[in-house]
């Protein structure tokens, strides 16, 4: 089967460039290796990422769903005297703390209301280019139809399917991984509120996605020790001091136990012949810096204009689509490394990686 474009992983940002892209009449093929209930991490949405929902064509729906309010993060770090930084009186005010599964399941919705064709626990063995230019999938499983596309985005994450393939290089700044799970709470009193509290070998995050229910995670380097189980990972959280008095009737969900990578990274080139690369598989961010799922669907609508003008014959603004990220990336750097260094007064592995780390600059930043 011919398509336009065919996007690689059914991510937010494959998943919204697949809609961006199908609702202004090109044919899209969405191909994901995985299932289609996976349980996904990332839940925290600022308010600037209204305005790019809207741009994406998907904003009614977002409000419709009535996603919890975020109203401010709770931060307890290193040996600075905690504090709540507010974001109803920041520039951009209060975000949103969204029911992931039920956000994937939005955009997928809107996907198929574009006509994407999704293909699901579809995993290529390799992608080639034909003679005449065309991309082509040699997929694992002979069920699979034989797909055929223009132009290629890699939405793959941190697994750059892509262009891990084509050998385009990656910069990585360190080994941060995030164990996850789902908690039952009955508190009622932290609703609206994110907790980020540090200790010595990482840092928490917990926040309620809805009434009873909310997402934990920690966060620290994959050579390190690291909890293996939902069971584990509340109780070590239940340790922490900080954590103590809001998790201490909480229940973890069992089966929503994840380990993911949640390290920092960025590609040196991320667009190429009839490809580019969106979301994680450009230029991957620390969760402290709330980027996630923001950076996903900006770079999913600026990557989907950017394909929109190559296919009316102006390739100019695929360079300003890497340029565009590239600086966007080499901000953050700065940001992170500011943030890390607060934390001065733990003297273990974790924090000395992170005070000792110089921002990479890429060379592909510099020459533009």
């Amino acid at each position: 089967m011919y398509y336009d474009v065919a996007i690689i992983g059914a991510g937010v940002a494959g998943m919204a460039a697949a809609s961006a892209l199908a609702r202004k009449g090109l044919t899209v093929a969405l191909i994901e290796s995985g299932q289609d209930n996976r349980i996904n991490i990332g839940e925290c949405l600022m308010a600037d990422a209204l305005p790019i929902m809207a741009r994406l064509g998907f904003e009614n729906e977002f409000i419709a769903a009535k996603y919890r309010s975020l109203q401010s993060y709770r931060v307890i770090w290193g040996a600075l005297q905690p504090y709540e930084r507010h974001l109803m009186t920041s520039p951009t005010g209060s975000g949103w703390i969204v029911d992931r599964r039920h956000f994937d399941e939005l955009l997928l919705a809107r996907c198929y209301d574009c006509n994407v064709d999704v293909y699901w626990k579809s995993k290529f063995q390799r992608i080639k280019q034909t003679m005449n230019g065309l991309w082509q999938f040699i997929f694992a499983s002979v069920d699979m139809p034989d797909i055929e596309a223009h132009f290629v985005i890699d939405a793959s994450g941190r697994a750059r399917g892509l262009t891990k393939q084509l050998g385009i290089k990656s910069q990585q700044l360190d080994k941060m991984v995030a164990s996850c799970c789902h908690i039952d709470t009955p508190d009622q009193s932290i609703c609206g509120v994110a907790n980020i509290v540090s200790d010595m070998n990482g840092w928490w995050y917990y926040a309620k996605f809805s009434h009873s229910r909310g997402s934990l995670c920690y966060f620290s380097d994959s050579d390190l020790g690291l909890p293996l189980s939902a069971e584990e990972l509340l109780k070590q959280a239940q340790t922490t001091l900080s954590l103590t008095e809001l998790l201490h009737q909480s229940k973890p969900v069992i089966n929503t136990f994840r380990r993911c990578p949640a390290y920092s990274s960025a590609l040196q080139q991320c667009i190429g012949h009839n490809w580019l690369a969106v979301g994680d598989a450009a230029m991957s961010f620390d969760p402290l810096s709330s980027y996630g799922m923001t950076s996903a669907l900006s770079s999913a609508f600026y990557g989907s204009q950017a394909v929109l003008r190559y296919f009316k014959g102006d390739t100019a603004y695929l360079q300003v689509y890497q340029t565009l990220l590239q600086r966007n990336y080499l901000s953050y750097l700065v940001n992170r490394e500011q943030e890390y260094r607060k934390v001065s007064r733990m003297n273990s592995v974790f924090w000395r990686r992170r005070q000792e780390a110089k921002a990479i600059h890429l060379k592909s930043a510099e020459a533009h």
